[in-house]
């Protein structure tokens, strides 16, 4: 009998850290629910005025790749290889290989991809990649509202979400151990009461442009 085919792991660091440079460039990258979240990502660390970012999990370097060219010292982290990050490391050995803190540590879309039981000390790794954190992790529920640019005589053009959550139908994404909102143990007012035990002040929204993303600023 031919060898049997190992099958492709569905979640976790075996496919985190194998995935091919081109996943990042798919169709869904290019959709404008992801592309307004990278947007708000960027105005949001803008208006968060870093000194310097380090960044966990690279992405497609969509972010990092701006920062930079506007004059940001940007030290990227990511498990994966074909990436290319400044550093290759699990966020558990990060802080080993970063020569200093940074102002402000960015980490978008990351922590759902790891157990939930690992959060606490993920929280705890990313403090001590540096003092503020940009956090955003997925919303599990589905959410029904209008959003929209706001432009109005004299005022700067805004987005505006008038979004409210409700029961999800869908099954969660297969490369997602947990999201916002899935069980009482990550719903949003625990992630920000753990939040809280890492950093003094602690917000939290959504992307008007794109609700499925929730973000939590902590200084």
């Amino acid at each position: 009998m031919p060898p049997q085919k190992t099958a492709e792991p569905v979640r976790g660091t075996d496919r985190e850290k194998n995935l091919p440079l081109d996943v990042y460039f798919s169709h869904v990258y290019y959709s404008m629910p992801t592309l307004c979240s990278f947007a708000h990502q960027l105005h949001h660390i803008w208006r968060m005025k870093p000194a310097s970012v380090v960044e966990v999990g690279i992405g497609n370097g969509f972010v990092s790749s701006y920062l930079r060219k506007s004059g940001v010292e940007v030290t990227t982290i990511d498990i994966n290889p074909n990436l290319e990050p400044d550093i290759v490391a699990p966020l558990s050995e990060a802080r080993t290989h970063l020569p200093a803190k940074g102002d402000l540590v960015v980490c978008c879309e990351v922590l759902e991809h790891m157990p939930l039981e690992e959060l606490d000390d993920n929280l705890s790794h990313l403090r001590s990649l540096g003092d503020r954190l940009f956090l955003t992790l997925p919303n599990y529920r589905s959410t029904f509202g209008v959003t929209a640019l706001l432009r109005l005589p004299k005022l700067r053009a805004r987005s505006l979400g008038l979004n409210i959550d409700i029961r999800r139908e869908r099954p969660m994404e297969p490369a997602h151990f947990w999201e916002v909102g899935y069980s009482r143990a990550c719903a949003r007012t625990a992630i920000i009461a753990k939040l809280r035990q890492h950093y003094g002040k602690v917000t939290s929204g959504r992307f008007e442009l794109n609700p499925y993303h929730l973000w939590f600023e902590c200084q």
